[in-house]
């Protein structure tokens, strides 16, 4: 296979997570980026960052531009720590302001957060393990969208299309949303043995998080260690 002709369309695809990325949180962040403190600002504009560098890359790649493509890749070694870190505080935030949220909702989300920054940092360690194996590596950093899609689908199903009751409601209707496209690339890719080591371990990874985020708050055991974790008084 050309590597031109590799993932050929890759950067429209992320674009357009990115587009779903701006609308869920157009009402609450873009719109309103004046109301937030630098730590808000952090964790918004370096996932940004890193969704527009999903972008930009395979776009490089197409064009030829590898020495502009692999000095950018060698820049997430800066961004990538930023985003765990600007994710961590906001799991802070979160939980010493759940008097904000609906009761015990912010259990939930900070397993979501944790299962999230855990995976993201877990496919961006193997797509640079694996930086000159192009069929891992791509499809390792293509996963890595599907993270910032949890929130933002969640918002967008809740408070910009009002389609879901309550954000459980919402939460269920993002994860079966990032499941199915899974499945499609998955179907697609059927052929690529790739798959089996890429795209199958996170849908089953996604599946198990969306099964167990069911039970958070029945977790008394994580609710202890989120608050410790956030210095909350119980």
């Amino acid at each position: 296979m050309a590597k031109t002709k590799y993932y050929k369309y890759a950067h429209f695809y992320l674009a357009l997570g990115l587009a779903v990325v701006l609308i869920g949180f157009s009402k609450t962040y873009f719109i309103r980026l004046g109301q937030f403190s630098f730590s808000h600002h952090l964790h918004g504009i370096s996932a940004t960052l890193w969704m527009i560098l999903l972008i930009i890359q395979p776009y490089l790649f197409q064009k030829g531009k590898l020495k502009t493509h692999r000095l950018l890749g060698w820049s997430s070694l800066v961004l990538v720590p930023l985003i765990i870190v600007g994710g961590i505080i906001m799991m802070i935030i979160m939980i010493q302001g759940q008097a904000n949220y609906p009761p015990n909702i912010v259990y939930t989300l900070a397993f979501i957060d944790v299962c999230t920054l855990i995976g993201f940092a877990v496919l961006y360690v193997l797509a640079l393990c694996y930086r000159k194996n192009i069929m891992l590596h791509s499809r390792f950093m293509v996963s890595t969208i599907f993270g910032p899609l949890v929130p933002a689908l969640t918002r967008l199903f809740l408070i910009v299309l009002g389609i879901a009751s309550d954000f459980t409601e919402a939460l269920t209707y993002s994860y079966l949303s990032i499941e199915l496209v899974l499945l499609v690339i998955i179907w697609k890719e059927r052929n690529a043995k790739e798959i089996k080591f890429t795209y199958v371990p996170f849908l089953i990874f996604v599946i198990a998080q969306q099964i167990l985020m069911y039970y958070v708050n029945d977790w008394n055991w994580w609710k202890t260690l989120m608050d410790s974790f956030a210095n909350y008084p119980s």
